[in-house]
């Protein structure tokens, strides 16, 4: 019934609130708007799937006003997490698929979600560059394993996205999920209910005129940091589940 009610509402929402979070963004040049109805978008998918929130470290997100996220990548799960975390939609880096969905692609593109060809390599950074040098006036996130983990273990982190994004010179905030995976897998649109945790690292800034040596050891950091967060959240779901039994 769960699974039901949420892929009726999230049909429902692209089809009916689609179109009038399309008109707005192109009306108010600020899309100030469109970000709130994501929000709600967001928020309500989550309620319907039984998801609450437990955060760590969110302070580590009003220390600065622009900065890139970089994060584990669980579920579908996460995007919604995520923007009702920073209660605005951050330029995600997303795949090309998702802007082929009738309305939903241009949905992404009308808040500035940055498109990446995953096959095309440099087609994907000419993205990140056209986006970058338009000056981007919210967070920045991206998921460098590339793709939702099947088995929940973090990924290796690909190279190119993450490493033109070090040239921003803005800083970096690792976080991690868990328990998103609990609640929509990947492979499977089976919704369940579960408590999600997310634990956020303080930011850090990697300096200036990086080698691509240096950007490869900040990379292995970032990773690092990564899979710390990614331990905090389990702990702090497991903990959450017990109390909640």
């Amino acid at each position: 019934m769960r699974t039901f009610a949420f892929w009726f509402v999230c049909i429902f929402l692209v089809l009916f609130l689609g179109p009038v979070f399309l008109l707005l963004s192109f009306v108010e040049e600020k899309k100030r708007i469109p970000n709130m109805l994501a929000v709600f978008w967001s928020w309500i998918l989550l309620k319907i799937a039984g998801v609450k929130i437990y955060i760590k470290g969110e302070e580590n997100l009003k220390k600065y006003k622009q900065y890139i996220i970089v994060s584990n990548h669980q579920s579908y799960m996460d995007i919604f997490a995520l923007i009702c975390i920073l209660k605005r939609v951050p330029h995600f880096l997303a795949k090309k698929e998702l802007f082929r969905i009738p309305i939903f692609g241009q949905c992404l593109r009308a808040v500035d979600v940055i498109e990446i060809d995953r096959d095309n390599p440099d087609k994907a950074l000419s993205s990140i560059k056209s986006a970058l040098s338009k000056g981007l006036d919210r967070p920045i996130a991206i998921f460098p394993e590339g793709t939702r983990s099947l088995d929940g273990n973090l990924q290796p982190f690909r190279k190119k996205g993450l490493n033109l994004l070090m040239d921003t010179h803005l800083p970096f905030v690792a976080m991690a999920f868990y328990g998103t995976r609990e609640v929509m897998p990947k492979k499977s649109y089976k919704v369940r209910k579960h408590p999600v945790c997310v634990c956020i690292d303080e930011p850090f800034f990697v300096g200036k005129n990086l080698t691509e040596s240096e950007k490869d050891k900040i990379r292995d950091k970032l990773w690092n940091k990564v899979y710390k967060m990614r331990d905090c959240a389990i702990s702090m779901c497991r903990d959450r589940v017990k109390i909640e039994k």
